[in-house]
């Protein structure tokens, strides 16, 4: 049964890859193949139970033909086409049985078996509303000539119309719960494995964050250890070793607390209530950032270039988030740049935004990382001679804030090496 039903339907595979349209038209390709099955063997009992109308020998081979084409169908991609196949099909079975209720009518009888031709299909393939009520009402007018020509009372023709015109809208109602019942359930889907790959994403975080935090401060921890435990065989042979051990666990330490640092940095960036974006000159919030990070360019051997023109910049912004992000930019740039070389921050105005950009002269970015350049804990390779590696947090808060303030951050690739970094602002 579960066969059958996996034929005949969608797969949670299909479900979870394909988009609404494209399902339900793949559930109608399918849904052709017992439709036949159901006409072929209904209309071979007819016969062989005596009913030798002519119109059998029409519907037997049109049942039989679709269910080959549905055969080669089904093994291509939903298309336009497929559409067309679904609905020859339905428009057929349809128009078919009105002529046998023509064919019935010219001997003076009539019958129920378009009515309940159109429940059947309807029940059995997932229509879309307004295409079933514009078809039905087109049907429904043919069908109502039809039984007006049939020799038969006015009162047997009025209530042959009017339950077809009932079952008519018995019709289009349960298309419309059945179709909205298949969008519900696409819409719930969509969002469980949306949530899926948020929780599957967290979980990728959580071990990233786990990896990086025990390799970055198992190093350190395991050099103080080995120092207090230096210090302790001999301290007895040289009273000023515990001191000089101190000293030197010091870089130690602050290495472990500016990891902590920019993960707690990265988890506010996140998290934290910006104030109301005012107006802002960020010629200021440049000269600032430059100031802030003279003293760290001065002991790498960097020189800072500020390039700004002579007029206000205005611009949309949170002055302490963009201040961040300045800062985060030109340390990476601080950072990646050879001692001797020049690191410039400039502002300057955009078609429709306020740009300000960091570059620098350093090894640049690889190929293979600029996709993920702006997630969490993706470290700058190849990290700067000497330096430990970064926590991969910095351009992540980076592009957090910048999105907080409505702002684009983008790499540009630029001419002579180095990275460019360019976050563009909202005008005033």
């Amino acid at each position: 049964m579960k066969g059958l039903l996996a034929r005949w339907d969608v797969t949670p595979a299909e479900k979870a890859e394909l988009p609404f349209a494209a399902q339900l038209l793949m559930v109608n390709v399918r849904r052709v193949e017992p439709a036949c099955l159901l006409g072929i063997l209904t209309k071979s009992a007819e016969m062989l139970g005596g009913f030798h109308a002519t119109l059998r020998y029409v519907e037997l081979p049109f049942a039989c033909a679709f269910l080959l084409l549905t055969q080669i169908v089904r093994r291509r991609p939903p298309r336009w086409w497929s559409a067309v196949f679904v609905a020859a099909f339905v428009v057929g079975a349809l128009l078919m049985t009105q002529f046998n209720v023509a064919a019935l009518g010219a001997q003076g009888r009539l019958t129920s078996a378009y009515p309940l031709m159109l429940l059947s299909l309807v029940l059995l393939f997932v229509i879309p509303p307004r295409a079933l009520l514009c078809g039905t009402a087109a049907l429904f007018a043919s069908y109502c000539a039809i039984v007006w020509r049939v020799d038969a009372r006015g009162a047997e023709k009025f209530v042959a119309i009017e339950n077809t015109a009932l079952t008519s809208i018995i019709a289009v109602v349960a298309a419309l719960l059945i179709h909205s019942n298949r969008r519900r359930d696409y819409e719930q889907q969509r969002v469980i494995r949306l949530q899926n790959d948020t929780l599957r994403d967290r979980n990728a975080e959580l071990d990233s964050l786990m990896a990086i935090t025990a390799h970055d401060l198992r190093s350190p921890l395991h050099g103080i250890r080995n120092l207090f435990d230096l210090a302790i065989r001999r301290a007895v042979h040289d009273p000023g070793l515990p001191l000089k051990v101190l000293d030197q666990t010091i870089a130690s330490v602050d290495g472990m607390l500016a990891l902590v640092t920019r993960l707690l940095d990265a988890h506010a960036a996140e998290h934290r209530v910006l104030e109301e974006l005012a107006e802002q000159d960020v010629r200021a919030a440049v000269l600032g950032a430059a100031a802030r990070i003279a003293p760290l360019a001065r002991a790498s051997g960097v020189q800072i270039d500020v390039d700004l023109p002579p007029r206000a910049l205005v611009a949309l912004a949170d002055a302490a988030a963009l201040g961040q992000v300045l800062d985060n930019l030109l340390a990476n740039a601080v950072r990646f740049s050879p001692a001797g070389a020049t690191v410039t921050v400039a502002a300057w105005p955009e078609e429709t935004r306020i740009a300000l950009g960091v570059r620098d002269r350093g090894p640049g970015v690889p190929v293979p990382q600029r996709a993920r350049l702006f997630m969490k804990f993706q470290r700058g390779e190849p990290s700067p001679p000497g330096a430990p590696p970064g926590a991969g947090m910095g351009l992540f808060i980076v592009a957090t804030l910048a999105a907080r303030m409505d702002a684009v951050i983008r790499h540009e690739q630029v001419p002579g090496g180095g990275a460019l970094f360019v976050i563009a602002l909202r005008p005033a």
